[in-house]
């Protein structure tokens, strides 16, 4: 390094003074021009221990840090420093300005870096310092620009290319980023990490992962930005409180504005949110006010929720939210605390929290989360409703005695949906063309689903973890799986209901005590009933014809299947496996494909007064099957069953019947029905 310790004027010739090293300035005033530097990744190109010295022209390439300025007012103009690790290193003094160069690897511990073209590993670095400034300035870098523990440090206008990180704030308040234009970030665009009281206005984002994210910051203002086609958020507050984001346009978004893990008591104010896959989101993260918000041609235009599954608190539910914000042109109807009001209009979205008695009627609610939320209230009820392509066309989470009556859903994710609470009611509703299930009872007590259909979804009718729920006169049709679904659900009661064209009709599963009684089961391709890994269910006068199998048991205990006609059936109208100690009383089983009963590793099941005819096929008549230790008779006072295929005198008679490959009724009957002319 040579050393300068007198004023002086060098000049070189571009692209023709090479000088294999560099300087070491301690004369103010020094003018350097013209120079090409080369190092060999080590060491400074140019020190900078005196005032008022300029760099003017010069290339400086292959050192670790490229220029360092441990002096005041000092210039940069027209350079170019490449390949360092450190492009612009400013200690303890300040550059007058950092103009017109390309500068790879800026760090900045001071004051100013404006018109610049910058590249390399992190374009700027401002460290432990306050009231620094990029500005102009073309940067293309992993991370643009990257502020840690500096207050007061303003970053605009600048265009950032980064695949990473556009600009990042850390730990740092009162700073103002503002009118920058950041792409193709896949981490984010601008960060505000532990920061707060600080402004990001009017900047641009497009294509990057996430637009503008805050995280753990407090009292900022997001103002005036524009983010667009964000892979993941326009704008995402996590565990931020005390915010303003207001003004902003917010288009072409997976989630145009999100709110999350806490963010709460922040104004969120006039932001056009358009066309983004869901508009704007609040998980876990009341107390918000919402003020003339425009959310229009989004896939869903707003969702709010708790955050974690397993909260009972309704607190993120509280939203100050009023009718000057519109979806689709159509207000807001969000009421928290009301009782004893009733509700018609022309609204895009209904909420109750916290509600008792308030009565809505004739809505027609589209492209929401929910269409129709209604939480922790009692004694409500939601009439005459419209929805369409809602994840959920209704959901009722932890209410009491709420319903729904003569609604319609169609195309939603979920039509109707209770999760919690106790003496849930939907009345005469239908659900058409879910996704999920036309009906969800989730995790709820004596809920009660009546005349309603589900046809032309994926599940018709879903219980899930819930109790004592009944279903009344429903009809499921044409589902892609069940038509009705029970699944942990003890003591669930269907009864007069018709599941005809699903997969299966109605499947339960674990679900002790399930009752299905004079219901109707046809043409469904699997089962029209199955009964799995349950005790003591009742099945009873039923019909099951031109299904897979009629009804299917497979390890149940104590089953009760009683005064059912289980004919015309692929397979079998009743077949059951690795079940025991069940009751197959009073059936008719005519013309099922493969057999009547089939039994495959049952015991202690007592099948009587049963008529099996016609079944099986022609080349193969096979009335019933069984392999295991189960009784086919009652005696001979009681009798056992009616078989096409076996004549006998009496009623009962006395000649056996044997049931390949273990069973024998010893005591069969002459005659159909024969126990009943005793």
């Amino acid at each position: 390094m040579i050393p300068l310790l007198r004023p002086l004027a060098l000049n070189g010739s571009a692209g023709e003074t090479t000088l294999e090293g560099g300087f070491r300035v301690e004369a103010p005033g020094t003018n350097i021009s013209g120079f090409e530097m080369r190092g060999t990744g080590t060491g400074v190109g140019v020190e900078l221990r005196s005032k008022e010295a300029t760099i003017r022209g010069c290339i400086i390439r292959n050192f670790s840090t490229g220029i360092l300025s441990s002096d005041s007012d000092n210039a940069v103009v027209g350079s170019a420093i490449e390949g360092c690790s450190v492009g612009v290193l400013l200690s303890g003094g300040t550059v007058r300005d950092l103009q017109e160069s390309s500068v790879s690897g800026v760090e900045a511990l001071g004051p100013a870096i404006s018109n610049c073209t910058i590249s390399g590993g992190t374009g700027v670095v401002i460290a432990n310092c306050s009231g620094c400034a990029v500005s102009d300035s073309l940067i293309t870098a992993r991370t643009g620009v990257l502020i840690t523990d500096s207050p007061r440090t303003r970053v605009r206008g600048n265009e950032i290319s980064s695949p990473e990180r556009g600009i990042a704030v850390e730990r740092s308040e009162e700073s103002e980023i503002l009118e920058n234009v950041v792409t193709g970030a896949t981490n984010v665009a601008i960060l505000l990490l532990a920061s707060g009281n600080s402004t990001v206005a009017e900047n641009s984002a497009l294509g990057c992962n996430v637009g503008i994210r805050l995280k753990d910051s407090t009292a900022n203002r997001i103002l005036k930005n524009r983010m667009e086609e964000s892979a993941v958020a326009g704008i995402w507050l996590e565990g931020s409180k005390g915010n303003v984001v207001a003004g902003n346009l917010l288009s072409g978004n997976v989630e145009g504005l999100i709110f999350r893990s806490g963010s709460s008591g922040n104004s969120i104010l006039e932001n056009q949110i358009l066309k983004n896959g869901r508009g704007l989101t609040l998980l876990g993260s009341g107390a918000n006010l919402l003020r003339k918000n425009q959310m229009e041609d989004n896939h869903r235009a707003f969702r709010v929720d708790r955050e974690d599954p397993s909260a009972t608190d309704d607190a993120p539910f509280r939203q100050d939210a009023d009718s000057s914000n519109t979806i689709d042109g159509k207000a807001f109807c969000y009421l928290v605390g009301e009782h004893d009001r009733s509700i018609s209009g022309d609204y895009g979205l209904l909420a109750l929290v916290g509600c008792t008695n308030v009565t809505v009627e004739s809505l027609a609610l589209s492209n929401n989360s929910a269409g129709a939320l209604i939480v922790n209230s009692s004694s409500c009820t939601a009439r005459n409703l419209t929805l369409l392509g809602n994840d959920a066309g209704v959901r009722m989470l932890w209410t009491a005695g709420c319903g729904v009556e003569a609604s319609r859903a169609d195309n939603c994710t979920i039509g109707f949906l209770v999760q919690g609470g106790k003496g849930a009611s939907i009345e005469g509703s239908s659900a058409l063309r879910s996704s999920e299930a036309g009906f969800l009872v989730q995790g709820s007590e004596a809920s009660a689903l009546r005349g309603v259909e589900a046809s032309e979804g994926l599940v018709g009718i879903s219980v899930v973890n819930s109790t004592s729920t009944t279903i009344l006169q429903a009809r499921a049709m044409g589902n892609t799986e069940e038509g009705i679904k029970i699944s942990r659900s003890p003591r669930s009661v269907l009864n007069n209901n018709i599941a005809s064209g699903n997969r299966w009709g109605i499947r339960a599963s674990g679900s002790d005590g399930t009752m299905v009684v004079r219901s109707h089961l046809s043409e469904n391709r699997d089962a029209g009933l199955a009964l799995l890994q349950l005790s003591a269910a009742t099945v009873a006068g039923s019909s099951a014809f031109d299904n897979g199998d009629g009804v299917f048991l497979q390890a149940v205990v104590g089953a009760k299947i009683e005064g059912n006609n289980l004919s015309n059936n692929r397979r079998y109208g009743l077949r059951m496996s690795y079940s025991r100690e069940g009751k197959v009383y009073g059936n008719t089983f005519v013309k099922n494909g493969l057999g009547g009963t089939g039994l495959v590793d049952c015991t202690g099941c007592i099948i009587r007064h049963n008529n099996f005819i016609d079944n099986g096929n022609p080349m193969s008549p096979q009335n019933a099957v069984d392999n295991g230790d189960n009784s086919w008779d009652g005696g001979a006072e009681v009798g056992g069953n009616f078989w096409s295929d076996h004549q006998v005198t009496g009623n009962p008679g006395s000649g056996p019947k044997a049931v390949p490959t273990r069973g024998v009724d010893r005591y069969p009957f002459q005659d159909p029905d024969g126990w009943r002319k005793k």
